[in-house]
């Protein structure tokens, strides 16, 4: 990757900011939704809420990723702009629903942006090996928690988001190695309008779809991983989710995400990140 300047990365997305972040106002999730939410990843094992974000907060994202790509510059990059920080800043009461007050942000992240056909997403992964769902005393307890937010509409043409539920894990035990055309009959595909909210605790198999001919529109992502800090971290050093990083702290975390996805990125993404 090219060396920009602060000023170089903002004149090539104009309508982002970088470190003059303020925390956006927090999203009201009733008791009632996140109940809802909860009942839906103790059941099925991921959580999926119609957009809460409004289209003036998400083009400007967009735009930023569109304009990345186009430099040949690799998605992850949104990162060093405000405007994905504050987009999941105001998702804490939801966060917090699961994980407890205080919970921390994990130095894991990647966005994706796919307009050719042929593109792709994540094949079948877990981002976390161990169990993240504990029962404590008859209540259940969540370690971690993933968080994708689609910029754009996202269906199956596109590539939108798989997951195996909860119900139907029983298929990994003759796929140990999540081989994605023997998961596919099992899977629940999820759909989204721009600015939903899908989640699921870090155990569970998922994958990206793939970009197709008849796509109408870009597929625009993101993701962050978040912990209860009442655990050791699963990747360390945890970061204050009420305070992300600075700029330079910025550029460095997403520079060590290359090691930490290489084994598991499509291949559209092998040729733009890794040569």
């Amino acid at each position: 990757m090219p060396e920009f300047s602060k000023d170089q990365w903002l004149e090539i997305c104009p309508d982002l900011t970088i470190d003059t972040m303020k925390g956006g106002q927090q999203i009201c999730f009733s008791d009632e939704m996140l109940e809802d939410l909860a009942g839906s990843v103790w059941r099925d094992g991921y959580l999926f809420q119609e957009p809460v974000f409004r289209k003036e907060e998400l083009d400007p994202v967009c735009r930023g990723l569109k304009a990345l790509t186009k430099k040949g510059i690799p998605p992850v990059y949104i990162y060093l702009f405000d405007q994905p920080w504050i987009l999941f800043s105001k998702l804490n009461r939801l966060i917090g629903h699961f994980l407890g007050n205080g919970f921390a942000l994990l130095p894991n992240l990647w966005a994706w942006y796919f307009d050719k056909p042929g593109e792709r997403g994540w094949r079948p992964h877990h981002d976390c090996h161990l169990q993240t769902v504990f029962d404590i005393g008859g209540d259940q307890m969540l370690m971690s928690l993933s968080l994708w937010i689609p910029l754009t509409d996202v269906d199956e043409e596109n590539g939108c988001m798989y997951v195996l539920p909860r119900s139907r894990e029983a298929v990994l035990k003759t796929n140990p190695d999540m081989e994605q055309s023997l998961l596919e009959p099992h899977a629940v595909a999820l759909p989204a309008k721009a600015g939903s909210v899908l989640g699921w605790p870090q155990d569970v198999v998922h994958w990206g779809g793939r970009y197709s001919e008849a796509a109408i529109m870009p597929r625009a992502s993101l993701s962050l991983e978040f912990q209860n800090s009442s655990f050791d971290p699963l990747v360390a050093p945890f970061l204050d989710a009420a305070s992300p990083p600075v700029f330079e702290e910025r550029l460095r975390l997403i520079r060590a995400q290359y090691d930490k996805y290489k084994h598991i990125v499509a291949d559209n993404e092998i040729r733009a990140y890794f040569t």
